[in-house]
């Protein structure tokens, strides 16, 4: 029988990713992977299950209109108890994974197989794993060096389903984990790498995107585009703005050039502040947004730091785009 996977978001970022059969309830999905989602009446009577939908169509069985008014289901909103399983489907529930009595897949065991210092300050790191780690495009894992207390996060750049994963890290100076990378790691290094987390991943749907990555936040973006590129996910009009403080940190620009071959609808600008290159705006990758038509259907996806999503998200509202339409990953 044929299995439809369903992706379960909770709030504190935990992910779990379950399997259906076409027809499926949620709430007994969920219930089959020993999940108790929060509920009530059981019949959408309450609105104690209410979620949101943000990828994928569920169809609801009967239910109370006042409980769930037709304008927040347009939206996506749904009722777990009466929602049914009909496609490929993520939801994010708004609360805590403890509440649905889930503990977070463990972190497994990775070794170093590669680091290699790829533009100013930024580091490509690749992790071994055992498993297949199995991710939405655009989301993150935690590692953790042995004899550390932090977890540092960062975004995969490999497809899902691999089992070594490829990061660009950003080197601070005085980083506990850079100085460690910089200093210390070498091939064969351990590290613990958690279970995928995170809300920052791509919609499977047709609308065209607009993708904005300010430094080694273009790395989500890169397995979003190889999510497309290989079929896994719907093609649409593509536009990528990459921006760095200087042309000396771009990165990834040969990755690229070998996505634009599988996936001939995108496009792609850059833009640096300063050292700029032939081929790339003065400036930074916000001043491109306004400079050609956008569709207003666009979905708007932004990475970065915080003054580069909201200079974004501010751009995008003059360029006639919602900012309720941008989907932001800040980093520090």
């Amino acid at each position: 029988m044929n299995t439809i996977p369903v992706t379960l978001l909770f709030s504190d970022g935990v992910t779990h990713h379950l399997k259906a059969a076409k027809g499926d309830k949620l709430i007994d999905v969920a219930a089959g992977a020993g999940l108790t989602l929060l509920t009530d009446c059981s019949n959408g009577q309450c609105g104690t299950c209410a979620a949101n939908c943000v990828s994928g169509v569920m169809e609801l069985d009967d239910y109370d209109p006042s409980v769930l008014p037709d304008d927040e289901r347009d939206d996506g909103a749904v009722l777990c108890c009466v929602a049914r399983v009909n496609e490929p489907t993520v939801v994010e529930l708004p609360y805590d994974s403890s509440e649905a009595s889930a503990e977070e897949t463990p972190a497994q065991q990775g070794r170093i197989h590669a680091i290699e210092r790829v533009a100013d300050e930024t580091v490509r790191l690749e992790i071994d794993v055992d498993a297949p780690v199995h991710f939405l495009p655009g989301q993150y894992v935690r590692l953790l060096v042995p004899g550390q207390s932090q977890w540092r996060s960062y975004s995969m750049a490999n497809e899902s389903g691999q089992t070594r994963l490829v990061f660009f890290v950003r080197i601070v100076s005085g980083g506990m984990f850079s100085n460690w990378l910089s200093s210390e790691a070498t091939p064969g290094s351990v590290i613990e790498v958690s279970a995928p987390r995170g809300s920052f991943f791509l919609r499977n749907d047709d609308r065209p995107r607009l993708f904005i990555a300010g430094g080694t936040g273009l790395a989500p973006f890169l397995a979003m585009l190889r999510a497309v590129g290989n079929g896994s996910y719907a093609s649409a009009p593509t536009r990528l703005l990459v921006g760095v403080r200087s042309g000396n940190h771009l990165f990834a620009t040969e990755e690229i050039e070998a996505i634009k071959r599988d996936f001939p609808a995108l496009e792609v600008a850059y833009a640096a502040e300063a050292a700029v290159v032939p081929g790339c705006h003065e400036g930074y990758a916000t001043d491109l947004i306004g400079q050609v038509a956008v569709d207003p259907r666009t979905q708007v996806y932004l990475c970065g730091p915080p003054p580069m999503v909201e200079a974004g998200r501010d751009a995008i509202a003059k360029a006639g785009l919602r900012k309720g339409d941008a989907l932001c990953e800040r980093f520090a």
